[in-house]
Parts: structure tokens; C-alpha cells; sequence
């Protein structure tokens, strides 16, 4: 049986899989800046995204939406910039955007909210 982390990861990699058959272009996985981790970074023409990843067996996307507390969309914003202040990106200068990747069921459906946060 596969570890949560383990689990965690490989519905990370296909959801990135997903978003760059869409166009996006991979940066960076499990970026970890403090007391919280941006599951994915990826280039969207002049955007930079950062991409949180959910996945549930057994729920609707809108349950799991449900779940995501502003506190914790706060943490990954504020890693978001501390992530470019340490890449030496000009957040001021730079496009970015927050999407939430929703995936669900088995066999899995997938969910992408562009600029939900």
C-alpha cells in the first residue's frame, strides 16, 4: 500500500501531466517555503502559476473546495512570494496567478480552477 506522501505525489504528477497538455509549462514540484508548500509552479504564457493540488476518492470537486480554509490559501500565497523574492522574481513585475487542480474518484476526474484564490 502506498504512503499518503507517496499517493500525494502521484496525483501531483498527474495534474501537472493534465496542465501541460493544456499549454503550461512545468517549473518547479513540492516547492516547500516555510510552513507550507506550493505543490507546483508552472509558466501559462506570461503567468507565472502556482498550483494547489487536492485529491479525494470519494468526493465531488465542490466538497472538496469546500474544504480549502483561507488561512491555508494565505500560507501558499505568502510562499508564493517568498519562493520568487528567493528566485530573484520581481513579484511587482510579474503576472502571476493561483489555480487549484481538483482531482476525484477512481477512476479519477480531473477539476482546474484557474485564478481561484
Amino acid at each position: 500500500m502506498l504512503s499518503t506522501r507517496a499517493v500525494g505525489t502521484n496525483y501531483e504528477a498527474n495534474a501537472e501531466a493534465y496542465l501541460c497538455e493544456h499549454g503550461l509549462t512545468p517549473i518547479a514540484r513540492n516547492e516547500k517555503v516555510f510552513h507550507a508548500e506550493i505543490d507546483l509552479i508552472l509558466q501559462d504564457r506570461d503567468y507565472l502559476v502556482f498550483v494547489e493540488v487536492k485529491y479525494r476518492r470519494n468526493q465531488h470537486f465542490a466538497q472538496v473546495l469546500e474544504q480549502l480554509r483561507n488561512a491555508q490559501l494565505q500560507r501558499i500565497k505568502h510562499a508564493a512570494r517568498v519562493w520568487m523574492a528567493h528566485n530573484g522574481i520581481n513579484e511587482h513585475l510579474t503576472q502571476c496567478r493561483f489555480d487549484i487542480v481538483i482531482i476525484t474518484g477512481e477512476p479519477f476526474h480531473i477539476e482546474w480552477f484557474k485564478d481561484a484564490f
